[in-house]
């Protein structure tokens, strides 16, 4: 068996990079960007009034003027006005154009307009540019505003948009196909028999995939039919860049999936991962570079495989930057959690609130790999590494959130 970061650095190694499309900007939510964003010009493009108020020739002030004449408005969107007369003022608009003439702001809390004056109190402290953005403060044109393996957010589109990009270049999102397997599983509309029970597991995976926008999905559920599987994965191979087997992958009688996989060219880069649950977690690379994910049968630990490595997995071959587990969110324990095995534990969790007012995460008693209804009780899991048996109460742990696909994206 091999550790969890060693199972990780594989499974990003052998990502294979996908294909670039061109969007429009609108239709940008969590893309992962394939292009650099560059400033057209620079950020401010011109002295921008930061405060509604009055503009004025500091020269004026410094020799003692407190009276100002209101000689016209700057409103913002219009042209560059001059102040003519130093000894008088310009009423200026929030995101305005600094007049020509003036050298700073004074906002109108601190000013009595009246009758087409403005009076400063004697106690105003003005400086020269006060209350002004400066052109170019923030960012030189030319200067690269966003990097390719960007995630496009609101802040991100907002950057794009702002220097004329209605479209961006960004990452194709892969098509993954889920596959459940196992003779016990019914379909979810059907009345099982008493050695039955009805399938959940690839509703799970993708719903998790499709909260993270990964939405190009084809689902099959297969018998414990070695020909059967064969069959089914060869075709989706072909057709997908990404597939998940749930189920089949352990070491009994039944587990066909990876002698199939292997019969089809899909070289193993691990099975078995130090890790509770998920323990049988396989891994491996077809001849066409795609990546076949074999997940535990068992509900609790599909869930938590897809969301610590197939979904940043996703991320990875879209070119994204994302984060170690060190690097994540976190949050502290509510209490203590001693595990005595030399695996890292992903530990169901709620986020409770103390009357103190701090947050804390709450260990979820479960029932074992297979207790669904304790995991939907859940807000997600915390990670506790390896290479200690008692965590105590209040260190700080990496979360993950079933609510937080992108939690694992992180900027360039």
């Amino acid at each position: 068996m091999i550790s969890v970061a060693e199972a990780e650095t594989r499974v990003f190694e052998n990502m294979t990079l996908g294909s670039t499309v061109s969007v429009p900007i609108a239709d940008v939510h969590g893309e992962i960007l394939r292009e650099p964003i560059v400033a057209d010009r620079p950020f401010p493009p011109y002295h921008r009034v930061a405060m509604d108020g009055i503009a004025l020739k500091l020269e004026s002030w410094n020799r003692g003027r407190h009276v100002f004449s209101v000689s016209g408005i700057q409103r913002a969107g219009e042209s560059r006005r001059t102040l003519e007369d130093p000894e008088a003022c310009l009423e200026v608009m929030t995101g305005a154009v600094l007049p020509e003439g003036c050298d700073c702001v004074v906002p109108l809390e601190n000013i009595e307009l009246r009758n087409g004056t403005a009076t400063l109190r004697d106690s105003q402290s003005v400086v020269s540019m006060h209350n002004v953005h400066t052109m170019g403060c923030d960012r030189d044109q030319g200067a690269v505003l966003l990097d390719a393996g960007t995630a496009m957010f609101g802040p991100q589109c907002a950057v794009a948009a702002t220097v004329g990009k209605a479209t961006v270049r960004v990452a194709k999102r892969p098509k993954v196909a889920i596959v459940s397997t196992g003779d016990e599983l019914v379909p979810v509309d059907k009345i099982p028999k008493p050695h039955q029970i009805r399938g959940s597991n690839s509703y799970a995976l993708s719903a998790c995939l499709q909260q993270a926008g990964f939405a190009d999905l084809e689902a099959d559920h297969l018998r414990d039919n070695e020909g059967e599987i064969r069959l089914r994965l060869g075709a989706l191979l072909d057709s997908c860049s990404v597939l998940l087997v749930c189920g089949g992958v352990s070491a009994g009688r039944y587990d066909l999936v990876p002698k199939v996989l292997g019969d089809l060219g899909v070289r193993e880069l691990f099975h078995k991962v130090k890790q509770r649950p998920g323990m049988p977690l396989w891994f491996g690379r077809g001849a066409g570079g795609q990546a076949v994910f074999g997940l535990p049968g068992n509900p609790v630990a599909g869930v938590v495989c897809c969301h610590r490595y197939v979904v940043p997995a996703l991320w990875k071959a879209m070119g994204a930057v994302v984060r170690s587990a060190q690097q994540r969110p976190s949050l502290a324990l509510a209490e203590e959690i001693t595990f005595g095995r030399a695996l890292t534990l992903f530990k169901p969790i709620t986020i409770r609130v103390f009357e103190n007012g701090e947050r804390g995460a709450a260990p979820v008693k479960m029932g074992g790999s297979g207790d669904l209804a304790g995991l939907a009780e859940s807000d997600g899991f915390v990670e506790l590494p390896a290479d200690q048996d008692v965590f105590e109460r209040g260190i700080l742990v990496p979360l993950w959130l079933w609510s937080e696909p992108y939690g694992q994206i992180g900027l360039q």
